[in-house]
Order: C-alpha cells, then sequence, then structure tokens
C-alpha cells in the first residue's frame, strides 16, 4: 500500500503551479481553493441536516403510530 495521506500528484501539481504563478495569481488561486472547501462543507452540512429532518419525521410518524394502538 502506497497511499501515505495527502492529495499525490495533485500536491505535485500546486508545487509546480507555485513555481510558475506570480504572487497575486497565486493567492487568488489558494483564495478560490479555500472558497471550494467551504462551499463543500456547506453543503455536506445541508445535506445532514436534510438526514436528521427525514429522521425526526420517520420518530414522529412512529411515535404518533403507536399512540394510536
Amino acid at each position: 500500500m502506497t497511499h501515505h495521506g495527502g492529495y499525490g500528484t495533485h500536491d505535485m501539481l500546486l508545487a509546480r503551479m507555485y513555481d510558475l504563478l506570480d504572487e497575486d495569481e497565486m493567492r487568488q488561486l489558494m483564495v478560490r481553493m479555500v472558497e471550494s472547501r467551504i462551499r463543500m462543507k456547506e453543503q455536506r452540512i445541508e445535506m445532514m441536516q436534510y438526514k436528521i429532518e427525514t429522521y425526526r419525521m420517520a420518530r414522529d410518524m412512529l411515535q404518533a403510530s403507536i399512540k394510536k394502538k
């Protein structure tokens, strides 16, 4: 198994880009990467909130059916 964590080729690409881009371009790239991660985490949170709502709805429906008996 050769996986040691990190991004592998992605890290190599970033290192190469760091050599080729000037400071302003690199800063802009880093801002975009951070914004992308923020959006990804926000979407994950929204998905988890949806799952929680679904579980709560199922729980409430089950409790309501138990009370009717």
